[in-house]
This record gives C-alpha cells, structure tokens and sequence, in this order.
C-alpha cells in the first residue's frame, strides 16, 4: 500500500491509499479519484515528505501483515484516510438533512425558487436542479440558493 498527498485543481489537498503506483494511474486516468471536499476529479500529486526507515523498528514486517499487504494490492480503488472518511459522513449527514427538510421540485427549482420569493408561490424550502448560470441568476435577483453536497456514489 502507498500513501499519496493529492491536490485537486481547485488546491484542495488530502490523502488516500493506492495498492500501488500502476493502480493510482489507472484511477487518475479513468477519474476514479475525487477530492473529498468538492469532488473534483482533477488530481494530481502534491509535494510530500518522504517516508524515513527508522532503526529502531524492526526490519522485517511480520508474515501476517505481508499477506495483508498482498491482498491489499489486488484491490483498485482509492482508500481513504480517517480525515477524509469523516469529511463524507458529514456530507452525507448534511445531503440526508436537507432532503428530510424541503420538497423536491426537480428541475422546476429555478422557476419555482422565483416564484417564492416573488410570493407568487407558498413560502417553502425546496431542492432541485439548476445550472450554473440559473443558479447565478437567481442570486442576482436577491433568490437565495445554496448547493447540495453531491455524495460520492451519486455522481455518474
């Protein structure tokens, strides 16, 4: 197993677990990795401290964690660090909040968010889809939006 520093294209750095530096290329190649913080898939290695053998450790790793280490490097996926697991559960924690507090109103959210705060419509929270630019818009006019968290097994 190899620990890489990783920085995204918007400089968000973190770390993960690679079974070995041919399965860190095939994730990168094929955007399998993501920053946790805003799912960019735009990585690529940052600068990190090498790791320094110390001697007051012992030499050999013992048998059963070499049988570890060799299952270990079957696997192609990205492990992630305690850091990075807790990042997604709060994002997870979030996403499951608001989607238990508003209704879903699909990709009528930028006409419905309108109305409502033109009081055309009912005060309510809701969620939906908007691009960018509606999303911008909709600021604009004083129509206050926030993004949702996307989970990680939600993005196709």
């Amino acid at each position: 197993m190899i620990r890489f520093s990783l920085v995204c294209e918007n400089s968000h750095e973190f770390e993960s677990w690679f079974a070995s530096n041919d399965s860190y290329d095939f994730q990168i190649d094929n955007n399998l990795v993501c920053c946790p913080q805003c799912n960019a898939t735009k990585v690529s290695k940052a600068v990190m401290a090498p790791a320094v053998a110390r001697k007051d450790r012992p030499k050999a790793a013992p048998a059963k964690a070499r049988d570890g280490a060799k299952q270990a490097a079957k696997q192609s996926v990205a492990l992630l660090g305690a850091a990075d697991r807790e990042l997604r559960d709060m994002a997870r924690e979030l996403h499951a909040k608001i989607v238990a507090a508003t209704v879903d109103v699909g990709a009528e959210f930028p006409q419905e968010a309108r109305r409502i705060h033109d009081g055309d419509a009912p005060e309510r929270p809701i969620r939906g889809q908007a691009s960018i630019e509606e999303a911008r818009a909709l600021l604009d006019d004083g129509v206050s939006v926030l993004p949702m968290p996307v989970l990680p097994e939600d993005r196709g």
